[in-house]
């Protein structure tokens, strides 16, 4: 595997999670939607500092880990398969865009 490819993949994975983190909290904070990470709802009501702070914290230590052991097939699937799913998640959000805005208004 190309250790470039890989980095980029992990990279997105990082970067998607971040934008899925502000999603996240801008769709809670205007009642537009829940946390659907039962563990993750707990530490959001107590603290969104907090809720971003462990997000970002778990996701990239998750990827580090497949990242070092990118050669393994199983590492590489992880990370293929996590850039996949954060698409699709960033895709979903996407679509919410519209009742965000008629809410600032």
């Amino acid at each position: 595997m190309n250790p470039r490819w890989l980095r980029r993949i992990a990279s997105a994975v990082v970067i998607l999670n971040l934008i899925d983190a502000i999603f996240t909290l801008l769709y809670t904070s205007g009642h537009l939607a829940r946390e659907g990470n039962p563990l993750m709802q707990g530490v959001l009501a107590s603290s969104p500092v907090m809720f971003m702070i462990t997000k970002l914290s778990l996701v990239s230590l998750c990827v580090f880990l497949l990242w070092r052991h990118g050669r393994r097939a199983t590492a590489m699937l992880g990370l293929v398969g996590a850039t996949v799913m954060y698409v699709i998640l960033i895709g979903y959000h996407l679509t919410a865009v519209p009742m965000l805005i008629a809410q600032l208004h």
